[in-house]
């Protein structure tokens, strides 16, 4: 959390793109800042990316070690670079739950959000949350309460505040986690270890959301050696198989430590370009949005007081945990309606291998 003292040639080149000026948002009397990079023009229905910097870090900092800038205006994206407000002792942060301060940083950047979805006509189907340390748990923290405008996140060097691990968000998002097995800031199996910081290590983290998402899979693989003295290596744990399509992404960096990978640390992984793809699969349709899933015409599993299949198919409920709480082979035109409280999503497969996914209500 605390940015090394040979970065401060970074804040320096931060300081010279003064052309750039910090913009202004007035959330509940308060005037917030940010910095936001763009395309001229900006594309119409253009994803947005919240790009957070770490604890007694800045803004213009992140935005100048990171490349967000230029990622999004070669990619045609927004990104934004939100400035945190300073804890009693004179520390910019992120209330991520934390209990450090009083600041509603979650209602802050929701209203950014909207404002600057109305403001350039950008997808609110396409609105992303990441950030370094104490910026990945302000990701968490959104994850958790505010799923319906961050519809996915990424993490690097980051886990959850106390009171945010164990939460049960009404929807899960995906998630791209990466994290240094040397992190000594904040440690791999051990969080924090003080405060609302909380304790929950990288494994429980990725336990909990997997289970949330009720993931089936799970594919490891090691990425390539980048590195002329090989101090670090990257595992690649991908999580998918979910009933409603999520996936949870973890780059290990074994023998990595509170670095944002790919500018400082390890160079076998690439934290930016690594979430944008991340982002970008979701934005694609890559990870199922189940809202939308019984949206053409042949659908295969409908809700009208109990659930109908229009073909024969294997009809599973999960509740938010991802477990399985009733299953029926259907028939064709049947009607089933279980006996069966808070269902979370509906999962039918025809006997063709036709998978079809919907939301409880």
């Amino acid at each position: 959390m605390i940015v090394r003292h040979f970065f401060s040639i970074l804040l320096f080149f931060s300081l010279l793109s003064a052309a750039n000026a910090q913009l202004t948002f007035d959330y509940n009397g308060t005037e917030r800042t940010y910095f936001m990079d763009a395309p001229d023009p900006i594309p119409v229905g253009a994803p947005l990316v919240f790009v957070m910097h770490g604890y007694s870090s800045s803004a213009g900092l992140i935005r100048a070690y990171s490349g967000w800038d230029d990622l999004a205006l070669s990619e045609g994206f927004v990104a934004i670079f939100p400035q945190g407000t300073e804890t009693s002792g004179g520390a910019s942060h992120w209330n991520a739950n934390l209990g450090i301060s009083t600041t509603d940083d979650h209602g802050f950047l929701v209203a950014l959000a909207q404002h600057l979805q109305e403001t350039y006509g950008l997808s609110a189907d396409c609105t992303y949350a990441c950030g370094m340390s104490n910026g990945g748990y302000m990701s968490y923290s959104l994850a958790c309460a505010h799923p319906d405008v961050f519809r996915a996140i990424g993490s690097v060097t980051g886990a959850m505040s106390s009171p945010d691990f164990g939460c049960i968000p009404e929807e899960v998002v995906p998630i791209v986690h990466l994290h240094g097995t040397a992190d000594n800031t904040v440690s791999y199996d051990d969080g924090v270890g003080f405060g609302d910081w909380g304790t929950a290590s990288v494994p429980s983290i990725v336990e909990h959301w997997t289970g949330l998402m009720g993931t089936t899979t799970l594919e490891e693989s090691t990425l390539p050696n980048a590195e002329l003295v090989d101090v670090t290596s990257v595992d690649f744990l991908r999580y998918s198989g979910a009933p409603g399509g999520q996936e949870f992404h973890h780059y290990r960096v074994n023998g990595g430590g509170h670095d944002w990978f790919g500018a400082w640390g390890s160079p076998d992984v690439n934290s930016t370009q690594v979430m944008w793809d991340f982002f970008s699969a979701q934005c694609s349709g890559a990870f199922t949005d189940i809202d939308e899933s019984t949206a053409h015409e042949s659908w295969l599993v409908r809700q009208d007081n109990g659930f109908v299949v229009r073909r024969n198919a294997q009809v599973r409920i999960f509740d938010v945990s991802g477990r399985v709480m009733a299953s029926k082979r259907m028939t064709s035109g049947e009607l089933w309606n279980p006996a069966v409280k808070q269902i979370f999503i509906v999962q039918a497969r025809d006997e063709g291998g036709q998978v079809e996914v919907l939301k409880g209500h």
